[in-house]
């Protein structure tokens, strides 16, 4: 992010700033807090230090600056007719305007079809765009071609692991908290979030209650993951996590790193118990309960599903 940071910076220095640029990353890569810093060079050139128009910035509360996310599943045209009814009307205060869009991704093909025609009618030389997505490959094609496209990388989970021990987290939560996010603040966040370390107990059990066939595994682990239902975000987050520790047992086969190593003597023990492609199987069958609570299904039902599916594989 300081790479593409510094860039941009050298361009609004030489006026050379674009009127659209396409931001791409995987999540905690950076993209909100660079446009967030590149706002306040945009509005704050040839003025002193304001830590007032940082935070203004931070907290969306700056008249000339617009951003929009996904409502629900997507990005509506109705969200995207809201910004030129907005962008038409005399700014409130002078300068340049800016439009910041998450998840352009997930756009809507009416809204994007009322984007296209938004940006290729400015209402201004002095308005900047930033669409923001976590691959490029997802955006349609039209929006890339009018975009200047800028690729950010995420942090690697080991860098950000070394970090979060650095900063005295947890050696397990240090382990697992950077395949959820790249972000440092966030992942100390959630070293601090009770329901996350519930999170990675449930995995523990899971992983030392494998064999005890006497166990049912739906009756047992019904009653301890409540939990997981306060949140789909959090239970998606879960289902992440679950879907690391079966990968292992693949990765332990075929001699590549694992991530659970504070699990490693189960690792051991169990993936010689199944065939890979039994492996495989079951991870496939996380994915698809993953998958489908972006469809909103009862959180419930999929969680009874899961440890369902984790019985009949044991």
């Amino acid at each position: 992010m300081k790479r593409a940071l510094n860039f941009l910076e050298q361009t609004i220095k030489k006026s050379r700033l674009a009127h659209l640029y396409l931001i791409c990353g995987p999540k905690g890569s950076g993209k909100s807090q660079l446009v967030d810093d590149v706002a306040y060079l945009i509005l704050n050139q040839g003025k002193p230090d304001s830590p007032h128009l940082k935070l203004q910035i931070k907290e969306r509360k700056v008249q000339n600056m617009m951003v929009i996310e996904p409502d629900g599943l997507t990005i509506k045209k109705e969200q995207i007719l809201a910004l030129q009814t907005e962008f038409s009307k005399t700014a409130l205060v002078s300068g340049p305007r800016i439009y910041v869009i998450k998840g352009i991704e997930k756009i809507s093909t009416a809204a994007a079809n009322s984007l296209l025609k938004f940006m290729e009618e400015p209402t201004s030389h002095n308005v900047y765009g930033f669409l923001l997505a976590e691959s490029k490959d997802d955006v349609i094609t039209t929006i890339q071609s009018r975009s200047q496209i800028l690729t950010l990388k995420g942090i690697d989970e080991a860098d950000l692991e070394k970090e979060l021990l650095a900063l005295g987290v947890d050696e397990k939560v240090a382990t697992l908290a950077p395949y959820l996010t790249k972000n440092l603040e966030e992942a100390t966040l959630l070293a601090e979030n009770p329901n996350f370390l519930d999170m990675i107990k449930l995995i523990e059990e899971i992983a030392t209650l494998w064999s005890k066939k006497d166990i049912s595994f739906p009756v047992y682990f019904g009653q301890k993951s409540g939990f997981l239902l306060q949140d789909r975000d959090f239970f998606m987050d879960f289902l992440e996590l679950l879907l690391l520790y079966f990968l292992d047992w693949v990765h332990y086969r075929t001699h590549q790193p694992i991530v659970y190593q504070f699990l490693r003597e189960y690792i051991q023990v169990q993936s010689d118990t199944m065939q890979v492609s039994e492996v495989n199987d079951l991870i496939e069958k996380i994915q698809e309960i993953l998958q489908q609570q972006s469809y909103f299904i009862n959180l419930e039902l999929a969680l009874d599903h899961l440890f369902y599916i984790l019985e009949k594989k044991r």
